[in-house]
């Protein structure tokens, strides 16, 4: 019983170092023309498993990801297996340790990679839908404040821009209320009221208002249109409104070359 244990022991022994012995051999025809001297195969001397880990632990790391990782893993164990049980005479303990590191940070990659492939998308859809739904409240706003600016100065109708309701171009200090005029009426802030006649970017959106005044300078109408400053990453729909107050979207971006006008305005879907 005895001998026959042992003789069963030795072929197990046997078979996992010519199991090893083809993973180096396999890993090695692959490497031998252009890799470097330290690749190349030599004579056995119970490393193979060790070497082979180590080999694709490396590539798991520069190219092949799971598909060298988990035989890196397997190897590695085998020959951790073998070094223990040789009681000292088989070497490679290092680098079997190391394709076991590398092995096990490049499958545990794959679920940090898929988890991230689906929580990207979302985190920016939902910054997407805050920045429309920012949009289109700062255009309620600026209805409020076109209205707000016309109680105040009857003669004057509506504000011509964005810099007329904000502090005027130069701009004023809206602290001192004596000089806060028709032209620097201090309504919205500097970065919607930014330059007369320009786009004012603010939370991920353009912003630009123009107005429908007669000839002696009175206003009795105006546009004002928000859309994505970077069309499908800061938002995907513009928004615009009239004297109206209705507030209107489409969803495509806008260009910035072409003022709207206030049927086009309206021509748009409401919210």
């Amino acid at each position: 019983m005895w001998q026959s244990s042992k003789r069963f022991a030795a072929s197990c022994a046997s078979a996992s170092v010519r199991v090893c012995r083809r993973a180096r051999l396999t890993v090695f025809r692959v490497l031998r023309a252009a890799g470097p001297a330290w690749l190349r195969p030599a004579a056995t001397d119970g490393r193979e498993c060790a070497v082979a880990s180590l080999i694709l632990g490396i590539l798991s790391f520069l190219c092949l990801s799971i598909l060298a990782g988990i035989p890196a893993i397997i190897l590695g164990h085998i020959s951790k297996s073998n070094i223990r049980k040789s009681m000292g005479r088989l070497k490679g303990g290092g680098m079997a340790t190391a394709g076991l590191i590398m092995g096990y940070i490049s499958v545990s990659a794959i679920p940090i990679l898929i988890i991230a492939a689906i929580a990207i998308p979302n985190l920016l859809r939902s910054r997407i839908v805050a920045n429309e739904a920012a949009a289109a409240s700062t255009v309620r706003t600026l209805n409020t404040m076109q209205m707000s600016y016309s109680v105040s100065y009857p003669a004057a109708g509506y504000a011509k821009s964005l810099v007329v309701l904000g502090p005027g171009q130069p701009p004023i200090d809206c602290a001192d209320t004596t000089r806060i005029t028709s032209d620097h009426a201090c309504l919205v802030d500097r970065l919607l009221g930014c330059a007369d006649g320009t786009w004012c970017t603010k939370g991920g959106y353009n912003y630009s208002m123009t107005a429908i005044c007669s000839g002696d300078g009175t206003c009795s109408d105006y546009v004002v249109v928000a859309t994505p400053a970077i069309t499908g990453s800061t938002g995907t729909k513009s928004f615009c409104s009239t004297s109206d107050g209705i507030v209107r979207s489409l969803s495509r971006n806008l260009s910035a070359t072409r003022p709207r006008t206030v049927e086009e305005c309206q021509s748009w879907p409401a919210l």
